[in-house]
């Protein structure tokens, strides 16, 4: 199905967070076992539409891909440690992402070294979680993905 001006517009007003649970924490060597990705249009987070994909369970490789790709599209990829979690996609779909990409624990760190005087910044999602009063938990690969999606709108909310 061709896409629409009205479909690119959106596109363009629309982020996704992304979060992979893997089997460790080098990405050229870990296989992802969850990827959760979730939309956040103007100042909400689509959470009912989220992609949450298990390889190995929920299709094929390929198929996995394909949905990725689609799912997300152009769009900035928003995320803790994006950039492992783009390595990994990047490996699932065999190809690199041209996304943008948006780092919430620098955004929180350019946000707190403003108001705090030569201490330590904590940057643990679970810290950020909490400084920030987001009514969240990051138990999981969704609830970490929607915990940066929420982190997200929180540090963005004067920009937008």
């Amino acid at each position: 199905m061709p896409t629409t001006n009205r479909d690119n517009a959106r596109n363009a007003a629309e982020r996704v967070a992304l979060h992979c649970e893997a089997t460790s924490y080098d990405a050229a060597t870990a296989e992802p076992l969850r990827i959760v990705a979730l939309r956040i249009r103007g100042n909400r987070v689509l959470a009912g539409g989220a992609l949450d994909l298990c390889p190995g369970v929920d299709g094929t490789p390929a198929e996995i891909a394909e949905r990725l790709r689609r799912f997300l599209g152009d769009r900035p990829l928003v995320g803790y440690i994006v950039e492992f979690s783009a390595a990994l996609v990047e490996r699932l779909i065999g190809a690199p992402l041209r996304n943008e990409r948006v780092e919430v624990s620098s955004l929180y760190y350019a946000r707190k070294v403003r108001t705090v005087s030569k201490s330590a910044i904590d940057l643990r999602l679970d810290s950020l979680i909490r400084d920030l009063d987001l009514p969240v938990r990051a138990e999981d690969a969704h609830g970490a993905a929607l915990a940066v999606a929420m982190a997200w709108l929180r540090l963005t909310q004067d920009e937008r």
